[in-house]
């Protein structure tokens, strides 16, 4: 008579099962409570690029930046998640953090855009842009581009 010895994994399967679970819980509990607002709200700028690219376009325009950075390149596509994107309650005011480069290649200069715009009859209007020049030390300011008052 010969005995049949079940696989591993079906004699372990219960443990295993179990054991998934609670790493599985322990993880889901460790994330951010607004984590589900904040992928929404990153999903919505994708779906408005027009609020980057017309802040982009006028950030190309001044000559503090194109002296600094050169030719600023089109913001990638995902250069918002390294940013940061908050929308208001209503939906009609944004403000968007989002990383530049410039096509000047002598110094490594790390800048972020920050705009802050609001809908006003279904077009944004800017109410804030300005950039921040972060490194090297030496060239470290906030250059304002746009302020509405």
């Amino acid at each position: 008579m010969t005995t049949y010895k079940k696989p591993w994994f079906k004699r372990k399967r219960t443990w295993f099962s179990l054991f998934f679970l609670i790493c599985m819980s322990l993880f889901i509990s460790t994330l951010p409570k607004d984590l589900p607002k904040n992928v929404v709200y990153l999903a919505r700028a994708y779906s408005e690029p027009e609020v980057t690219e017309g802040a982009l376009a006028i950030t190309r325009k001044n000559s503090k930046i194109i002296e600094l950075l050169g030719n600023v390149k089109l913001i990638g596509t995902f250069d918002l998640l390294e940013g940061s994107v908050g929308y208001s309650k209503q939906g009609d005011t944004i403000a968007i953090t989002v990383k530049l480069k410039g096509d000047k290649k002598e110094k490594k200069i790390g800048a972020n855009m920050d705009v802050l715009a609001e809908k006003v009859n279904g077009r944004w209007q800017y109410l804030n842009i300005k950039v921040r020049i972060k490194r090297p030390e030496d060239l470290k300011q906030t250059i304002p581009i746009f302020d509405k008052q």
